[in-house]
């Protein structure tokens, strides 16, 4: 068969298209302002960013990109290792570490690359690699890649440092690295971060925690291992800076031997070029405006537990979460997806979530700052008005 015939023969984004059910690859005209953003021409209230605390138009973090650009042009150039390391990226690093609280940071050209490299660099031959069966796609590719040089990977039952344990307590070895979320940004809930140091320690793994989506939001800004009570007491931290810290890019933290190491040895780092001058200026230069803002908590949250209370009262099957997310269940695709569509026609812009990037299905709804409590209770109105479309779905209204 030609290799190609595979594409040839997809057919679901054009069915999806042609009953005016597709979701993905939304056009949008402009930034989302004060929670609202312009789609198709019309605006909507967007509930589907994952700019949690509203930096990304912050005057502060735009004047820092433009002056990157200004100074050092539209792009690194070349990888790291060779000519494309700018002092950006170093400054960048030494005020991660410092701000989380561990010895040394590298910057990566995208938090993907950083899950990818950091794993498939570390794990290799005779190694183990536990990932929480609910682990993100990029933690989930770096095992796979380590798998490939010689490790073996295994999942653990989701948020469950019990199923851990015993998996842990019957390894062949103790060279193991655990991988999980810090917040599972499909669903919004937060990893049981005290326990799975608990167990790690018990059992000599090196805990790895991703918190792309828990970073400016918990533990005053510095994510949900800080939240836990655990600095100082997991080892690899990873970040992506396209949630809060309202740019492009990632970095993984550590001890300095480990970020050296990462520095020689992992390919999606040398083999990309460096972070673009603009996208490290405006990460750092909201990583700024997060330790200015360490005292008080994020409207995010307060938003979040308002929506989901409204919500909830409405007779929407709203999953339980303590983060900015709400998730909405729905009993199929077909009702995902038209739930999506009837929103937007009516104004409000959440995303539809299908396996495998979740369990079952689900309508993601991200709260972030901008959200005023003019544009919460507008989006309320439009999912109590809507509620007879949606609800009687899959769960009678109370």
């Amino acid at each position: 068969m030609d290799l190609l015939e595979k594409c040839r023969a997809y057919t679901w984004a054009d069915e999806a298209r042609d009953v005016g059910l597709y979701p993905y690859y939304p056009a949008f005209q402009g930034p989302a302002e004060g929670g609202q953003a312009v789609l198709d021409g019309s605006e909507v209230l967007m509930l589907g960013s994952s700019n949690y605390r509203a930096l990304s138009s912050n005057p502060q973090v735009i004047g820092a990109a433009q002056d990157a650009v200004a100074l050092y042009g539209t792009s690194a150039t070349g990888s790291r290792m060779l000519n494309g390391n700018l002092d950006l990226h170093e400054e960048l690093e030494a005020d991660l570490a410092g701000f989380f609280g561990y010895e040394a940071a590298l910057v990566f050209a995208s938090g993907y690359m950083t899950n990818l490299g950091v794993v498939s660099a570390l794990a290799g031959l005779g190694d183990q690699v536990y990932l929480d069966e609910r682990a993100h796609p990029s933690l989930v590719d770096g095992a796979w890649l380590a798998k490939a040089s010689g490790a073996t990977v295994h999942r653990f039952a989701h948020n469950d440092p019990g199923d851990l344990a015993r998996q842990l307590a019957a390894a062949p070895t103790r060279s193991v690295l655990v991988a999980t979320d810090g917040v599972f940004s499909m669903e919004g809930a937060l990893a049981p971060v005290a326990e799975l140091v608990a167990v790690c320690e018990e059992y000599g793994a090196t805990l790895l925690v991703d918190d792309a989506d828990g970073v400016g939001v918990f533990g005053r800004g510095r994510g949900v291992i800080e939240q836990a009570g655990m600095k100082g007491r997991v080892p690899l931290m990873t970040l992506s800076f396209s949630k809060a810290l309202a740019s492009q890019g990632g970095a993984v933290l550590a001890d300095a031997k480990t970020i050296s190491f990462l520095r020689h040895t992992s390919r999606p780092q040398i083999f990309s070029a460096g972070l673009s001058p603009a996208d490290t200026a405006a990460a750092h230069a909201s990583l700024r405006e997060i330790r200015r803002r360490a005292d008080s908590e994020p409207d995010a949250l307060s938003a979040a537990e308002y929506l989901r209370r409204a919500l909830d009262a409405l007779g929407y099957d709203v999953a339980g979460s303590a983060s900015p997310v709400v998730s909405l269940r729905f009993p199929g695709q077909t009702s995902v997806l038209s739930a999506q569509r009837i929103l937007v026609d009516y104004g409000v812009y959440t995303n539809a979530l299908l396996p495998p990037a979740c369990e079952g299905y689900q309508l993601r709804i991200a709260c972030t700052d901008a959200q005023t409590p003019d544009t919460l209770e507008a989006a309320i109105g439009v999912f109590a008005s809507v509620r007879e479309d949606l609800v009687p779905r899959y769960r009678p209204a109370a």
